[in-house]
């Protein structure tokens, strides 16, 4: 069953799977940190500001959060855990508003708490951070 899993997850994830694949594409230094959930585990440069990304079967974290295990989970066994619940419509409920609140909290969110945010939230709780 586990063997048939992956590519149903790989298709009803498949819009935020593409996105993966291009960010990886253009990526220069690409390294694989772990596996889990179905979920593979990457470190590769993201844009400034950004621990990590969860993008259907790939969570991806920048060079400095690597070795961060807070992020990792945060990362693979949070937001993917959306991914699979939402499938096509993930990048609508949790990818857009995330990156838009990413902006917006590096620009105004002095003080303030980023994971107090709905999508953060929800995935420190599917990774039983909080």
């Amino acid at each position: 069953m586990s063997t048939l899993l992956f590519p149903i997850l790989f298709l009803w994830q498949l819009p935020q799977n593409l996105v993966a694949l291009g960010i990886l594409l253009f990526s220069k230094k690409v390294r694989i940190i772990d596996y889990r959930h179905y979920c593979l585990v990457l470190e590769a440069r993201l844009p400034k500001g950004a621990g990590g990304i969860s993008l259907g079967n790939f969570a991806i974290v920048c060079p400095e959060c690597a070795h961060d295990e807070c992020t990792i989970r945060h990362e693979a066994d949070g937001h993917t855990v959306d991914s699979k619940i939402f499938g096509p419509l993930y990048l609508l409920v949790i990818g857009l508003p995330s990156a838009l609140h990413l902006v917006w909290y590096n620009r105004h969110g002095k003080g303030k708490d980023y994971h107090d945010f709905y999508t953060e939230r929800w995935a420190d709780r599917h990774a039983g951070l909080r």
